[in-house]
């Protein structure tokens, strides 16, 4: 019966339209709480579990190592909770389980920081420049990152785009966000070039007979490009542009957002071009850098200016 509702759990994700990756993740953290509540609470069945079992099962998780020693981390431990939480929402909408469960699990506050390293804007140019459009792959691989950076697209969302979702007349993409939370960006005039030619030149020969022909970008075998071939893609041009720093589809949008706040863009544009229903989440990347900070403080600071005039 459990299986049952594991199951019936991934479709109803799949139905409501989640991400892929939560409807494969959120399913299994089904099974690890069950796992938890037959091992530590001598429970079987999910109807049994109360909330008091969910505080052990969250304080379960707080102390949990995982096998190389460390703890799981307050995102790992707030994710797991709210695919439970997810779980007796969507359930008890059903009327299978009491839609007050889920109402009762709180969730760990989400720390949200930036990352420790926004690649500066020379920074950029010359991780781009390091893609020289030359060949089928590479012209493919240069209107990739220039469209991340020019969009801040997350992974899947740059992955699952289709042709449909292009408009080349009005430079538009229509992008399916998370939790079916769909919106329309600008492509960027300085893009279109780049894929133009890729449309034009490589795509063609990258398609074959079972080819998704849907799909914009493909990889060398037709195929849809995986999330680790697009982390891969980036951090081979990353080492060859000299970069010690960790590049990843992700820094792309931290890239993307901070410099646009920076150039002076409305945070409100920002938040639409990424997709954040929260403007909490975009509020991270209006902090200053640290070294942006320094400078102002040594020009502005009555003190600093003491020392510079003494």
């Amino acid at each position: 019966m459990e299986d049952i509702r594991v199951h019936q759990y991934a479709e109803k994700l799949e139905l409501q339209g989640y991400s892929k990756r939560v409807v494969k993740d959120y399913p299994a953290y089904l099974k690890l709480f069950l796992q938890y509540l037959e091992e530590h609470e001598e429970i079987k069945k999910l109807v049994e579990a109360t909330q008091q079992h969910i505080t052990g099962y969250h304080s379960f998780l707080q102390y949990k190592k995982k096998h190389h020693g460390k703890q799981l981390t307050s995102a790992t431990v707030r994710t797991r909770l709210l695919s439970i939480k997810t779980f007796y929402r969507i359930m008890g909408e059903e009327g299978v389980f009491n839609s007050e469960m889920a109402d009762r699990i709180a969730l760990p506050k989400r720390h949200k920081h930036l990352p420790r390293h926004v690649p500066a804007e020379k920074e950029m140019v010359t991780l781009l420049g390091a893609v020289q459009p030359v060949d089928v792959l590479t012209t493919r691989d240069r209107a990739i990152l220039e469209l991340l950076y020019a969009t801040g697209l997350r992974n899947e969302e740059l992955r699952t785009l289709t042709i449909d979702d292009l408009d080349l007349t009005e430079k538009t993409l229509f992008v399916r966000g998370k939790g079916s939370k769909d919106r329309i960006v600008p492509i960027g005039d300085w893009v279109m070039p780049f894929i133009r030619e890729y449309l034009e030149v490589s795509r063609p020969k990258l398609l074959n007979k079972s080819s998704l022909s849907e799909l914009i970008f493909l990889s060398k075998n037709g195929n849809r490009i995986t999330f680790g071939n697009l982390g891969d893609l980036i951090r081979k041009y990353a080492k060859k542009a000299g970069l010690s720093a960790k590049i990843t589809p992700h820094t792309f949008r931290h890239a993307c957002a901070t410099h646009m706040l920076k150039g002076g863009a409305d945070i409100r544009y920002v938040q639409e071009l990424l997709g954040h229903s929260d403007l909490s989440s975009t509020q991270i990347y209006t902090r200053v850098g640290i070294m942006d900070l320094k400078a102002a403080h040594k020009a502005y600071h009555p003190r600093e200016k003491e020392i510079i005039d003494g």
